[in-house]
């Protein structure tokens, strides 16, 4: 089995600890194929699962901005709003024309999300001029 269906296995089907410990694990990936699969558990049931690829996401020292961004667009609103966060937190200012469009989203969690998104990244940005 290859490292991508392995992973694919163990985020479909492991157990709680073992989904947590494959995104741990990967925290340092720059593979889209495996940066797509931790953005999809941003949408997992279990919270611990989803802080879990959140904080992997985040802590990412890769340039995954792209994905992220991509992520803005996706049908789920808890991948939209939980990419918008990631890209916040990480001081992603090229997210901020995506981030507008999805503070008109239909879903109020998803425009909360950005609108936060985007206020934190202009206080940031303009704390860092002075």
């Amino acid at each position: 089995m290859d490292k991508l269906a392995r992973i694919q296995r163990i985020l479909d089907s492991g157990t709680k600890d073992d989904k947590i410990s494959i995104i741990e694990s990967l925290s340092q990936s720059s593979d889209q194929e495996v940066i797509n699969k931790i953005i999809a558990k941003l949408d997992d049931s279990e919270i611990e699962i989803r802080g879990e690829a959140f904080s992997s996401l985040f802590l990412n020292k890769n340039d995954i901005s792209k994905f992220l961004i991509d992520a803005l667009s996706s049908e789920n609103k808890n991948i939209k709003a939980f990419s918008a966060l990631v890209l916040a937190n990480r001081g992603d200012a090229n997210a901020m024309p995506e981030l507008e469009l999805l503070s008109k989203d239909s879903s109020s969690m998803v425009e909360s999300c950005a609108l936060g998104a985007l206020e934190y990244l202009r206080t940031n940005k303009s704390s860092k001029k002075t």
